[in-house]
């Protein structure tokens, strides 16, 4: 086991956190940020995947359908739940089919490879 000096481990977590992560953040900002905002801000970057599957389409909530777009936002009772995925807007907790199309039309939008090495 390689034991790293005070300096080395200080400069490998100032890289880290200087890491880009999602836009406006880089990773050491995100992981600052208190829990709700970052389930809010992941949420407004999954619904850019949402809106692009059309799930505006069939959504319980009328700004997504008026604006042709995913605006949601889970309520603080959602987000309170014991449900796993509070990354992700309402609608897409509804079904497990829902839950694997959104990660992958993320990437592939930004052209990032996903696990499959698809992208």
């Amino acid at each position: 086991m390689k034991i790293r000096s005070e300096e080395e481990q200080r400069r490998i977590c100032e890289e880290e956190d200087a890491q880009p992560y999602l836009p406006g953040f880089t990773w050491g900002e995100y992981c600052r940020l208190p829990e709700s905002r970052q389930q809010y801000e992941a949420q407004k970057f999954f619904q850019i995947a949402a809106s692009s599957l059309g799930y505006w389409k069939s959504c319980s909530l009328a700004p997504c359908r008026r604006a042709k777009a995913c605006r949601g936002f889970l309520s603080k009772a959602q987000a309170m739940s014991h449900y796993d995925q509070k990354n992700f807007p309402p609608y897409i907790r509804e079904g497990a089919f829902r839950q694997e199309a959104t990660p992958k039309e993320t990437a592939r939008l930004f052209g990032v490879e996903d696990e499959e090495g698809n992208g």
